[in-house]
């Protein structure tokens, strides 16, 4: 059986477990019968059965009848793509549900400007989730210290399509950043896309009057507080108006102070 360490990880990719791929990868080779694809497999065979049942639901796996009896074959690898696109047809049902949903159950949520809510986050993970709720921001975001999105996730092509959804969201973006006056340095920023927009506003202090060692991130009634240096990556959500109204004071008196 081939166990092709790069072919298991692609079909892990395609949500694939792997024994499901196992079972799917035997089949390719020639029809085979439950008991034979236990043996060959090493797959329990009261599992096999449940496995291959779910690989004919999805379409993977079929069965042929001859005069020797009845075998499982696998489908045309081309299925997948079968697969794939009805997939794609249902994540594309549930954003469209989660769209219609999202409004009804906000109306229905208990608004109390005195609530005081905590979130920890930790890990990739956790920073990942942080960043996709920023993508919430109704009308601006305001941010104290830097941090790319690439610093905090190290993963570029999430961190492209998170920019791509910034932008689509339209909501403008505020950034108070440390400089180096002496050595005229200015920190990584926002991709070029972004710099390049009428989105993003950025002004400088020095380290002397604020020293921004982490970033925080205020938007709608939350606060979010990002730490990615000496091996950690942790992050803070506070949600709470009165909070978050107090953090957009103390912003706007350093904006007013700090260079263009």
């Amino acid at each position: 059986m081939n166990n092709n360490a790069d072919i298991m990880a692609q079909f892990e990719d395609l949500d694939f477990t792997v024994d499901e791929t196992k079972i799917y990868l035997e089949l390719l080779r020639a029809p085979s019968s439950h008991l034979h694809l236990s043996h060959a497999t090493g797959i329990n065979r009261t599992k096999v059965y449940r496995i291959v049942e779910s690989l004919e639901q999805r379409s993977i796996v079929s069965r042929r009848t001859d005069d020797r009896g009845t075998f499982l074959t696998a489908a045309d690898p081309t299925a997948l793509e079968v697969t794939l696109a009805t997939n794609q047809q249902k994540l594309l049902k549930q954003q469209q549900v989660v769209n219609q949903l999202i409004p009804t159950l906000s109306a229905m949520q208990s608004k109390d400007s005195s609530a005081f809510v905590l979130r920890h986050y930790e890990g990739v993970a956790g920073l990942k989730q942080m960043c996709w709720h920023e993508l919430k921001a109704e009308g601006e975001l305001l941010s104290l210290g830097n941090g790319t999105i690439e610093q905090l996730i190290d993963d570029d092509r999430w961190a492209a399509n998170h920019r791509s959804r910034q932008i689509e969201g339209k909501y403008t973006t505020r950034e108070l950043i440390n400089y180096d006056y002496t050595t005229a340095e200015l920190p990584e920023l926002a991709s070029e896309v972004l710099l390049a927009s009428s989105l993003y506003c950025m002004r400088k202090l020095p380290h002397d009057l604020i020293n921004f060692d982490n970033q925080t991130v205020i938007y709608n009634d939350t606060v979010s507080i990002y730490h990615w240096k000496h091996d950690q990556k942790v992050g803070i959500e506070i949600i709470s108006p009165t909070y978050a109204q107090m953090m957009r004071q103390v912003f706007e008196q350093y904006w007013l102070i700090a260079k263009e």
